[in-house]
């Protein structure tokens, strides 16, 4: 029942983790951080984040491209290899505090079913625009991730409904000399009606996708 209800919320509300790095690392910087968060639901009488978790390392390139990876430790807890890894490219840096610089991220997301040997791999493309604010150069950011489905059934057999699924997602990032902290909301399957979902998912759409929340922390060396 628990892996059920843990594919349920990793697969069909698509996302499993925040943002990587909309803002690119300095050149030669790395970074080590983790991440908890996911689908909100309801759960005696509260709304929470389903809390999956993962480590990721960074590592900047140059002042415009950052590479990352990741392990998923929930996944790994129940007996599934998951990974999400890629690179975040600025392609345009704002000189005015007005107006947001942009970045696109490639990202591939990959899990690998240990007990049923089945593999699933999904691309990814996310394009945000994020202002910088403060003595430390915060940022707060505002995007949309792209994600694709390249499986053409689901389960028993039946068609493929959605192959291309967009989430929307705002977060802030706070930074410190060698630390930074970070927290996201990103609309899941805002296509998707959750009425009949196994998991009573919480949405700000009402009875359209889940909303996510997201927490992070990471050091900088």
């Amino acid at each position: 029942m628990k892996k059920i209800i843990y594919s349920l919320s990793i697969i069909f509300f698509f996302s499993c983790a925040s943002s990587r790095f909309v803002e690119p690392l300095e050149n030669g910087q790395q970074v080590i951080a983790l991440d908890i968060g996911g689908p909100t639901i309801g759960f005696g009488g509260a709304v929470i984040p389903i809390p999956l978790s993962s480590v990721v390392y960074a590592r900047g390139i140059d002042t415009n491209l950052t590479v990352f990876g990741s392990l998923h430790i929930t996944s790994l807890l129940f007996s599934n290899l998951q990974t999400d890894f890629g690179a975040t490219y600025r392609f345009y840096e704002s000189k005015n505090q007005f107006v947001p610089s942009f970045s696109t991220s490639i990202n591939g997301n990959a899990i690998y079913d240990m007990n049923d040997a089945k593999f699933k791999f999904w691309p990814q493309l996310d394009i945000n625009a994020y202002w910088n604010f403060g003595k430390r150069n915060h940022y707060a950011y505002l995007g949309v991730q792209n994600w694709w489905e390249l499986a053409g059934v689901r389960s028993q057999g039946r068609p493929q409904l959605d192959r291309w699924l967009v989430n929307p997602q705002f977060g802030v990032v706070f930074k410190s000399k060698n630390w930074f902290y970070s927290i996201e909301t990103k609309l899941l399957g805002p296509s998707h009606d959750n009425v009949n979902a196994f998991v009573p998912y919480f949405s700000l759409l009402g009875d359209k996708g889940a909303t996510g929340i997201y927490l992070g922390v990471g050091y900088k060396f």
